[in-house]
C-alpha cells in the first residue's frame, strides 16, 4: 500500500501554510492526515502558525506570544503567498478543529513552544477533548518534555517525537512512544525495521519529491509528510 500521506501545514504548495485555505484544499484532496503547528497567543489561546514570530508568514512583526488574539487576527497571512489569498488570517486551533473534526481526516498537532506562564500541552489536550478527538489525533513535538506533559494529562493521546532518526528512536524506546517523526535524511530501512520490531511507527518529513516515493515504500515507513 505504501505510506500514508500527511499534508505538511495543509496543502502548503497551493495555499498559504497553516491557514484555513490550506486545510480546506488538503481536505479537498482527501488526505488522511494534516500536520499543523501551534503557538500560544498572549492569553494562551492556541494559534496555528509555524514560527514563533509572525514576520515570515504575515504582514506584521513580533512574537506570537506577545500579541493578543485580536492583534493576531488583524494580520494578513495570505497576501504574501498570493493576492488570491489576501485577507487570509492566522487561525485559532479551535477554528481548524471545527473544520476538520467532522471529516475522516486526522490531525497531527505539533507543539512548537510553551513560553513561561503558559501550558500548551494542557491546552492542546483540552481542545482535543472538546472535539472528541483525543483518541484519534496525534500530538507531536521536538520537545520530549512537552510530550510527557501531554501524557501526564491524558495517557490515551498518541504521541510522536520529532527529530533525527536514531536519537528520537532511542527516546521512543525509553519512554514507550508509539511514533517517531524523523528528518528524512536520518531515516533508513535499518532504523525503520528496528522501530517496527518494537511496535513503533515511523513518519518522515518533509519529502516533496514524488520520484522518491518508491524508495520510501521500500524503506517501509508508515507515513510521509509532504
Amino acid at each position: 500500500m505504501g505510506p500514508v500521506i500527511e499534508a505538511h501545514r495543509g496543502d502548503s504548495t497551493h495555499a498559504p501554510e497553516n491557514t484555513l485555505a490550506a486545510f480546506r484544499r488538503a481536505l479537498g484532496l482527501a488526505v488522511r492526515w494534516i500536520e499543523l503547528d501551534v503557538h500560544p497567543a498572549k492569553d494562551g489561546t492556541l494559534m496555528v502558525i509555524h514560527d514563533g514570530t509572525v514576520d515570515r508568514t504575515t504582514d506584521g512583526s513580533g512574537a506570537v506570544h506577545d500579541m493578543t488574539v485580536d492583534q493576531l487576527a488583524r494580520l494578513d497571512a495570505g497576501a504574501g503567498f498570493s493576492q488570491q489569498f489576501a485577507g487570509e488570517r492566522i487561525p485559532r486551533l479551535t477554528e481548524v478543529l471545527e473544520l476538520v473534526a467532522p471529516t475522516d481526516t486526522n490531525l497531527n498537532v505539533e507543539i512548537k513552544a510553551s513560553p513561561p506562564g503558559t501550558d500548551v500541552p494542557g491546552a492542546v489536550v483540552h481542545q482535543l477533548r472538546q472535539f472528541g478527538k483525543q483518541g484519534a489525533y496525534v500530538v507531536s513535538s521536538f520537545d520530549l518534555e512537552a510530550l510527557l506533559q501531554v501524557r501526564a494529562v491524558d495517557c490515551g493521546i498518541t504521541l510522536a517525537l520529532i527529530g533525527n532518526g536514531p536519537e528520537i528512536l532511542a527516546h521512543a524506546e525509553q519512554h514507550g512512544l508509539p511514533w517517531i517523526h524523523g528528518y528524512h535524511k536520518t531515516v533508513n530501512k535499518e532504523l525503520v525495521d528496528r522501530a517496527h520490531a518494537q511496535g513503533i511507527h515511523v513518519n518522515v518529513w518533509t519529502v516533496d519529491d514524488s520520484d522518491t516515493l518508491a524508495y520510501w515504500k521500500a524503506v517501509g515507513i508508515d507515513k510521509l509528510c509532504t
